[in-house]
């Protein structure tokens, strides 16, 4: 056992007394960055219009609401056409709402409520009255 424990006395003392071995350090090379005397120019960019052209006629509608009911139930519309409609409550205030087109407004007894708005979407779209849910037309822009 004395053996063994001076070998390893030994080995250990070796191992110590050896020169640990450096590793190379790693060099950063170093770099020269010049900013540019002028910056680039912006390039000319000129977003697309927010609102949408009007390009078709005014297409003019009178519309009563009777009994519940909106008179004429259907409008027919060219896309780009403007769509003007004077709108009367005969028996009783209601709203006309077409939220595709951002419209809802009150409509008052006797009085005309004129509203108007561009067709600038294809389709056919539902106009109702948020007060009365049976209330429905619709227009058609093609």
């Amino acid at each position: 056992m004395k053996k063994i424990l001076t070998l390893f006395v030994l080995l250990l003392l070796i191992a110590c007394a050896k020169e640990a071995v450096q590793q190379p350090q790693a060099t950063i090379p170093k770099l020269d960055i010049i900013a540019p005397a002028t910056l680039p120019e912006k390039p000319q960019y000129e977003p697309p219009p927010t609102t949408p052209l009007e390009t078709g006629n005014t297409v003019e509608i009178k519309m009563e609401t009777r009994n519940n009911e909106f008179l004429p139930t259907e409008i027919k519309a060219n896309k780009g056409d403007k769509i003007k409609l004077t709108i009367t409550a005969q028996t009783s205030g209601n709203y006309f709402t077409l939220p595709q087109f951002n419209v809802d407004r009150e409509l008052e007894v006797g009085e005309d409520e004129i509203i108007e708005f561009l067709a600038d979407k294809e389709g056919t779209f539902v106009f109702y009255s948020k007060t009365q849910p049976t209330m429905k037309g619709k227009i058609t822009v093609t």
